[in-house]
This record gives C-alpha cells, sequence and structure tokens, in this order.
C-alpha cells in the first residue's frame, strides 16, 4: 500500500515537487530563436510536463500562501447611532 500522509508532510511533498519543476522548468526555458535550451522547438514536452506538474502542486500551497499573508476581516463593530435608519423610526 501506498504512504498515507499527514497534511504538513503532503505540504513538504508539494513543496519539493514545485522546487524540482522550477529547476527543469529553468532548464527547459526559450534560449533564442524560439528553441528550448534542449534544443527541442519551445515549449518543448518537457517544459509543458513541469509546468502541468509545478501547477498541479502549487493548488494544495495557496491556502497555506494566503493565509499567512491575508487577514481575515474582521466583523463590523455596532454603534449606537445607525445612520441608515432615522432617530424617529428606530
Amino acid at each position: 500500500m501506498g504512504a498515507i500522509y499527514t497534511s504538513a508532510a503532503f505540504r513538504e511533498y508539494a513543496r519539493a515537487q514545485v522546487a524540482y519543476a522550477d529547476i527543469l522548468l529553468t532548464k527547459h526555458s526559450e534560449s533564442a530563436l524560439s528553441l528550448c535550451r534542449c534544443g527541442r522547438l519551445h515549449p518543448c514536452d518537457e517544459h509543458r510536463h513541469w509546468l502541468e506538474m509545478r501547477t498541479h502542486f502549487r493548488q494544495f500551497l495557496v491556502d497555506e500562501q494566503y493565509s499567512n499573508e491575508v487577514q481575515q476581516p474582521h466583523p463590523p463593530n455596532p454603534t449606537t447611532n445607525d445612520l441608515s435608519t432615522p432617530d424617529d423610526l428606530a
């Protein structure tokens, strides 16, 4: 049977896969005249594959990235004088 990953272990695996894909995407980047650094037309099959792999594993890291950057909005504080209703109707 396959290994059962905990959330932390899977995120670490996903981070490693994204880093590995970034390295290979650099090796298969466009060099000149629409050619890949490997000599084939850009984007080559390797470039497409690693772009898909990076996209796939990055989706598991999105919530982690944004949870550190985005602050959750606080509910508004109720005021004693609501300006949306006239005083005589309240």
